[in-house]
C-alpha cells in the first residue's frame, strides 16, 4: 500500500515538475500577455492540487474497503478449520410473520446457496443445505412449540417473530451473541446503518437486521368521496395529518359522521391483542416505556390518563370503535377494512403487502396495485390531541442464532447473505417492508415497484425506534392490556386504568420509574 501511495505522490510530483518547466518557459518569452498565462498557469495547477486531493480520498476509501474485506476473508479461511473436511452441513430455520413475509424464509435459502458459492470458490468441498420453513402463526402457539423444540434439543439454528422476542431468548440463554461475527464480517453490513444492527441488550449484539417495519395509519378514499371530499380535501387529508393540524379527535368526529350517514359500519380499527401500534398514542403525547439512560422501565400518569381517554372516546363516547375490538378476528379486521366497511385503519406498512396477496376482497379477492392505490390513502399515526406528534414505529426485525446450533458462525453467514440488496428488494417488495441495506433502494425491483415504500421513506424522520431492551417490558405490556380492554369495554374509566397500571407496575416489575 506504501508503494501505490510513494508511486502516486511521484506522479504527481512529477506533472507539477513539468507545470513549473512550462511556467520558466513562459517567462523567459517575450510576450505581451505574461501575466494572464500565469494566471491561467495558476488556475490550472490548483485544479490539479484539487484532483490530486480528491484522488488520495478516493484511494484512502478503497484502502479501507480492502482492509475490511480482507479481514472477512481471513476469518472466514478461520472458519473453514471448523467444518467436516467434505459433506453437508444442515441448517434449520424457522420464520414467523404476516402472510406476505415469506421471503424469511426463502431468502436464507438463496443466502446459503451464496454461500455455498463461496466456500467452493476457496476450494472447500462442504456443502450448506437449509431446511427455511415460514408460518403466519399465532404468538403462543409459536412459542410453545420452539419450547417443546428446545428442550428436546431440536430447536432450529435460526428463528426470526418466532414466538419470542430478541430480548427474551437472550435473557433465557437461548441467543448467540453476535459481537464477534459483527466485528469479522463487518463488511457485509457496511451500507447498513448501525442503529438498525447496532441494538444491544445486556451490552451485547443479539440479530442481524432483515427488514423494518413502519407503521401506518390508513384511510379509504372512496369511503371519503362517498361522503362529499373533493379529490383535493382526500389528497391533502394525509398532509394535515402528518403535521400534526388534523388530530385523533377530528378523526373521530369524521368517523362518526361517515357512520351516521351509514357509508361504514364502523369508524375505526386496530388491532387485535397488544402490540406495538396500540402504543403510538401514548408516545404521541411524549411518553416513553423505556428510559435509556437508567435502563429502566417508565410511565407517565398524566400521559396515560390522555391515552386511555383517547380509547374510552374512540368506543364509549363516539362509539366509532368496537368495545370488544383487541379480541377482533385478524381475518375480520382485515376483510372489514379491504371491503370499505372501516373508514380508518391503525395498521402498519406490511399490510399494503398483505392485501395484495390475501384474498380479502369479496369481489376482487387480492387488491391490485391500482386499486389500492385508487382507493386506500396512508399517512403517519394523527397527533393524540393538539399539540402531541404524529408519528409512528419503525421497528427492525431480525434474525436471531440459536445457541444450541452446532455450527452458529456459518448461519450467522447464511442470515447475513440472506438481506443482500437483492435479495432484500423481493422481501421488501412483497412484504411492504422498508430495507436495512442502502443499497436495496438501487435494486430495479425496488425502483420500479417499490413506490409505497418510497413514500414512507419520506416520513421516517417523525417517526420512534420500536426497541424496548428490558427483560420485564412483556409484563409491562400484559398490564397495559389488560387496562385498555377494560377501558373499550366500558368496564373502567381511563383514571381506573391509569390507576390500575400503576398499582400493578409497582408491584409487579422491578424500579419502575413512574413519574407526574
Amino acid at each position: 500500500m506504501a508503494e501505490k501511495r510513494a508511486s502516486i505522490y511521484a506522479i504527481v510530483a512529477l506533472i507539477i515538475g513539468l507545470l513549473i518547466g512550462a511556467a520558466i518557459g513562459y517567462i523567459i518569452k517575450p510576450a505581451p500577455s505574461i501575466s494572464a498565462e500565469l494566471e491561467e498557469l495558476k488556475s490550472k495547477y490548483n485544479e490539479l492540487s484539487s484532483k490530486y486531493s480528491e484522488l488520495e480520498s478516493k484511494y484512502s476509501e478503497l484502502e479501507s474497503k480492502y482492509n475490511e474485506i480482507e479481514k472477512s476473508y481471513n476469518a472466514l479461511k478461520s472458519l473453514i478449520g471448523t467444518f467436516p473436511k467434505e459433506g453437508v452441513i444442515k441448517l434449520k430455520a424457522w420464520c414467523g410473520g404476516a402472510p406476505a413475509e415469506g421471503y424469511r424464509a426463502k431468502n436464507l435459502e438463496r443466502g446459503a446457496e451464496l454461500l455455498n458459492k463461496i466456500l467452493k470458490s476457496l476450494g472447500l468441498n462442504v456443502k450448506v443445505e437449509i431446511e427455511a420453513t415460514f408460518e403466519h402463526v399465532p404468538r403462543d402457539a409459536a412459542r410453545s412449540r420452539l419450547m417443546a423444540a428446545w428442550e428436546a434439543k431440536e430447536a432450529p439454528d435460526i428463528v426470526i417473530d418466532y414466538g419470542y422476542s430478541a430480548v427474551e431468548l437472550a435473557d433465557m440463554g437461548w441467543a448467540v451473541p453476535l459481537d464477534e461475527y459483527y466485528e469479522k464480517y463487518s463488511v457485509l453490513f457496511a451500507d447498513v446503518p448501525r442503529s438498525m444492527w447496532e441494538l444491544k441488550y445486556n451490552g451485547h449484539i443479539w440479530t442481524i437486521p432483515q427488514d423494518a417495519a413502519m407503521h401506518v395509519f390508513y384511510f379509504r378514499k372512496d369511503v371519503l368521496r362517498k361522503m362529499g371530499w373533493s379529490e383535493e380535501e382526500i389528497n391533502a387529508l394525509a398532509a394535515k395529518i402528518n403535521n400534526g393540524e388534523t388530530t385523533f379527535e377530528d378523526i373521530m368526529k369524521i368517523a362518526k359522521e361517515a357512520m351516521d350517514k351509514g357509508l361504514v359500519e364502523w369508524g375505526i380499527y386496530h388491532r387485535k391483542g397488544p402490540g406495538g401500534s396500540l402504543w403510538i398514542p401514548y408516545y404521541s403525547l411524549g411518553g416513553k416505556f423505556y428510559d435509556p439512560e437508567t435502563g429502566k422501565l417508565t410511565i407517565s400518569k398524566s400521559k396515560l390518563l390522555d391515552y386511555f381517554t383517547l380509547f374510552y372516546k374512540m368506543t364509549q363516547v363516539y362509539k366509532v370503535t368496537p368495545p370488544t375490538m383487541i379480541a377482533t378476528d385478524w381475518r375480520k379486521i382485515h376483510t372489514d377494512f379491504v371491503n370499505g366497511r372501516v373508514l380508518f385503519w391503525m395498521g402498519g406498512s406490511w399490510h399494503w403487502g398483505e392485501w395484495q396477496r390475501v384474498e380479502y376482497h369479496e369481489t376482487l379477492g387480492k387488491l391490485t396495485p391500482e386499486y389500492a392505490w385508487e382507493n386506500i390513502g396512508f399517512s403517519l399515526y394523527p397527533a393524540t390531541k393538539p399539540g402531541a406528534n404524529p408519528g409512528a414505529f419503525v421497528g427492525p426485525h431480525g434474525y436471531v442464532i440459536l445457541s444450541q446450533s452446532k455450527y452458529p458462525e456459518v448461519a450467522f453467514l447464511v442470515a447475513a447473505l440472506a438481506t443482500t440488496p437483492e435479495f432484500e428488494a423481493d422481501h421488501c417488495v412483497e412484504g411492504a417492508r422498508l430495507p436495512t441495506h442502502a443499497g436495496t433502494r438501487g435494486v430495479s425491483k425496488f425502483v420500479e415497484q417499490g413506490k409505497f415504500l418510497a413514500e414512507l421513506s419520506k416520513l421516517t424522520d417523525k417517526t420512534w425506534a420500536e426497541w424496548m431492551p428490558h427483560s420485564e417490558w412483556s409484563k409491562l405490556v400484559e398490564i397495559l392490556t389488560e387496562a385498555l380492554t377494560k377501558v373499550e369495554a366500558g368496564e373502567i374509566s381511563p383514571q381506573d386504568a391509569v390507576d390500575l397500571v400503576v398499582s400493578r407496575a409497582k408491584a409487579e416489575i422491578t424500579n419502575i420509574i413512574i413519574t407526574d
